[in-house]
């Protein structure tokens, strides 16, 4: 009865996660991410409303006001997409596209730029600088493959889950569970900079620390810090605020000759 309009398949699915990849491509002050979202969810509201009227009230729907974490923007796409599918099926007319987009741009936007700019961008990063610190060519290499791994595949899979729950976001929660991961990450982080710190000795500007001198004292003083920032950490500190405490102190130690 409704022809193609029940058929919105994996695809689908996929094309439009393609072109959410440039969700940021046409970005501007004014309308933020807008032209991004209407760009990636167009072929499917071609496919649902054949109309042309329809199918044109339907992209000025999608060019109102849009401004999310740019990766958790895929779940509210698939859920977009599932509301649209529901709403030109008849299975739910009454479906406010508008109204769920609202709702979840801010939250969502909070949770994505904790878990992906405050714990997992930081962990490859710091990865790539302990492996940079051996000379190793291929850190920036690492830096991209532990980053995007995670990146990509979450897009994706929240993009399937957006479409799946129709927009649950309690279960979108439960199945990720974003807090958790982030405070793993967090203390992947420390851990790997206890490390650096008692490498710093051995660091030198062409990137070929001699290994053979090992300085232990300065390593068991990097893996002590450690633990007690893990600790403070799992008392409410914040990881990024002990970031930037370590770099300023080794800066401290540098300036001052000890390292």
């Amino acid at each position: 009865m409704n022809g193609d309009r029940d058929t919105i398949g994996i695809t689908d699915l996929l094309a439009a996660f393609g072109r959410a990849l440039f969700l940021q491509a046409s970005w501007s002050f004014e309308q933020m991410q807008t032209a991004g979202f209407a760009y990636a969810i167009e072929p499917v509201l071609k496919k649902l409303y054949p109309d042309p009227a329809e199918y044109e009230n339907r992209v000025k729907l999608h060019s109102e006001y849009f401004n999310t974490q740019p990766y958790f923007a895929s779940f509210i796409l698939g859920a977009a997409i599932r509301l649209e599918q529901d709403r030109a099926t008849g299975r739910n007319a009454a479906a406010d596209v508008s109204g769920f987009k609202a709702a979840m741009m801010a939250p969502l936007g909070a949770l994505g730029d904790s878990f992906f700019w405050g714990a997992l961008k930081p962990m490859a990063a710091v990865a790539a600088v302990a492996v940079a610190m051996d000379g190793s060519w291929w850190a920036p290499v690492l830096f991209l493959v532990l980053f995007n791994i995670w990146h990509l595949g979450l897009r994706l899979g929240m993009l399937f889950w957006g479409y799946t729950s129709g927009g649950d976001a309690v279960a979108l929660m439960a199945r990720y569970r974003f807090t958790k991961m982030a405070r793993r990450f967090k203390v992947i982080s420390l851990a790997m900079l206890g490390g650096i710190l008692g490498m710093m000795q051995l660091w030198r500007v062409e990137f070929r620390p001699p290994l053979s001198s090992q300085p232990v004292a300065l390593s068991l003083s990097g893996f002590f810090i450690t633990l007690v920032l893990v600790a403070i950490m799992r008392r409410g500190g914040s990881p990024v605020k002990f970031m930037l405490g370590l770099a300023v102190f080794c800066l401290a130690l540098a300036y001052a000759g000890v390292i």
